[in-house]
């Protein structure tokens, strides 16, 4: 009898630490999860790790709390990594087909992908953490998605990679191995959200996937079933409630607790005062007014910086799946409505499905998805490994 597949994933956020135990049945599409934990974090910011001793506590916390609930020993994780040092850059190659018959053989391809890869102008503090084929041109003939067995005499390749600044990955390694955790693979933030809650169909015609942290605000592209542009931005929903709190002179928490119990209002036009309890007995008063102004400029802030990362993509269409949001700031009452209205697509909320006892939030989708990924890998069926393995990269930050 074959045997369920366990997938340990852990999101590690600006806000939050999260952690899951999922098990799979060979026979059922369906994901039963046998532990689910979040903690604070203390030892990152805008998504990347700055304290790594911090955040090792803050993992062995977290590790301690999921084995206890899923009765399970964790020793390997997937994870996702996070923070603006990330950027993409594109490289491109070219090679001579070499068979007498002219026709693209996997070695070609392989080869102009290695060609381009080292075409990729990364600066020494940098590391490639992933590449991605966005097209293939044979004798000039562009828009090729698939090259083997067509015949030519030159085949090029443009390739996007996503880079990032080695001090911060590394922080973000050792805090892992210093958990006694190995890690199984490292995802971009915003793709891995992507894995969760977009289709091929999506990814074929245009979409754009806006995920939405706390302190951090991740943009992905795809069109024609490739990623054609990623960024994480420096500022997220926090940011909106740091404005409330100074526009209404009041604490962070109180202000976070006006964002989302009145978060409708940044949208809208009112003169009227709300109060809110702030303790047993005391209530705060305030108008309406002035947590609007103030956050209202916040999040069109957000999606001016957004639309200038759309209009940077490669992109042929004019993504008619529109812009799919995800991440905590999805929980921002009227958030919809305004990103039709600030980047003029069709926009909508996609809260992933499928995973048997847990709450349908969109800020979970990074989780999800890091799940996801790690099932993907765990298939038995053949792939093609395109460039090396993570496992290449992490051994570079081993001691």
């Amino acid at each position: 009898m074959a045997k369920n597949t366990l997938i340990n994933a852990i999101d590690v956020g600006s806000k939050e630490i999260k952690g899951i135990v999922v098990s799979k049945k060979p026979d059922s599409e369906e994901l039963d999860v046998l532990a689910y934990q979040s903690i604070p974090s203390g030892g990152l910011r805008k998504g990347m790790v700055i304290n790594p001793e911090k955040t090792t506590t803050e993992i062995i916390q977290l590790k301690n709390l999921l084995e206890k609930q899923s009765n399970t020993h964790i020793k390997d994780v997937i994870i996702n990594i996070g923070g603006y040092h990330i950027v993409v850059k594109y490289g491109k190659g070219a090679v001579a087909i070499s068979r007498a018959d002219q026709k693209v053989s996997q070695e070609d391809i392989d080869r102009v992908l290695e060609e381009a890869k080292t075409l990729v102008p990364n600066n020494p503090n940098q590391e490639t953490i992933d590449e991605f084929p966005i097209e293939y041109s044979i004798d000039n003939e562009t828009g090729i998605k698939n090259p083997l067995d067509l015949k030519g005499i030159k085949l090029e390749a443009k390739i996007l990679a996503i880079c990032a600044f080695s001090p911060y990955v590394k922080n973000l390694i050792d805090s892992f191995l210093g958990a006694d955790l190995e890690i199984d693979s490292m995802t971009p933030t915003p793709l891995a959200s992507a894995e969760a809650v977009l289709t091929p169909q999506q990814k074929e015609v245009g979409v754009v996937l806006v995920d939405i942290g706390a302190e951090t605000t991740g943009v992905a592209v795809f069109e024609e079933e490739m990623l054609t542009h990623l960024a994480i931005l420096p500022i997220g929903s926090s940011h909106i409630s740091n404005d409330i709190a100074i526009a209404l002179q009041t604490d962070i928490d109180i202000a976070e607790k006006i964002k989302i119990q009145f978060g409708s209002y940044i949208f809208k036009n009112s003169s009227k005062k709300e109060k809110i309890e702030i303790a047993p007995g005391e209530i705060f008063t305030f108008p309406i007014s002035k947590m609007s102004k103030a956050g209202r400029a916040r999040i069109s802030e957000i999606f001016d910086l957004i639309k200038k990362e759309i209009k940077i993509a490669p992109k042929q269409g004019n993504l008619p799946a529109g812009v799919v949001i995800v991440g905590g700031g999805a929980n921002l009452p009227g958030i919809v409505d305004f990103a039709k209205k600030e980047l003029n697509l069709p926009a909508r909320i996609i809260i992933p499905k499928g995973f048997i006892g847990m709450e349908k939030n969109p800020s979970l989708a990074t989780l999800y998805g890091l799940v996801l990924k790690g099932l993907k890998s765990e298939k038995d069926e053949p792939t093609i490994e395109r460039f090396p393995s993570f496992k290449k990269l992490f051994k570079i930050f081993l001691p």
